[in-house]
């Protein structure tokens, strides 16, 4: 049973690309087993999906890094809509949520979707 449920990343609505409030992780807490789950809730959704991490208490933009999601540091949807949840295992003090659209070539949100939310279970 999760300790803590918290939302990594609210609707995105139509932002081309968007970096999420950095939300704190297990080691924050004190917590050693580092499991963490994210479920991403999409809407149509087109864009590049990145979740990251740090060990930094007060972490600058270089503290940052990529979270591997099936293996790849990030997850590419061209026409999403659902849920779609992840687990891994990292002793993260926070982390954060990131959507970038122009990595995947989309320079206008029309059509693109969006992120409904990203809850994050630790």
């Amino acid at each position: 049973m999760a300790r803590k449920t918290t939302t990594l990343m609210g609707n995105s609505g139509v932002n081309l690309n968007l970096v999420g409030t950095p939300v704190p992780g297990d080691s924050y807490y004190g917590y050693t087993d580092g499991l963490h789950t994210i479920a991403i809730y999409g809407q149509d959704l087109k864009g590049r999906v990145r979740i990251q991490g740090t060990l930094a208490s007060n972490p600058t933009e270089g503290d940052w890094f990529n979270i591997l999601l099936n293996g790849l540091p990030y997850k590419d949807y061209t026409s999403f809509t659902g849920v779609e949840g992840f687990t891994f295992i990292a002793n993260l003090v926070f982390l954060r949520a990131i959507l970038d659209r122009d990595a995947i070539g989309i320079t206008d949100v029309t059509g693109a979707g969006y992120i409904e939310k990203i809850y994050l279970n630790y």
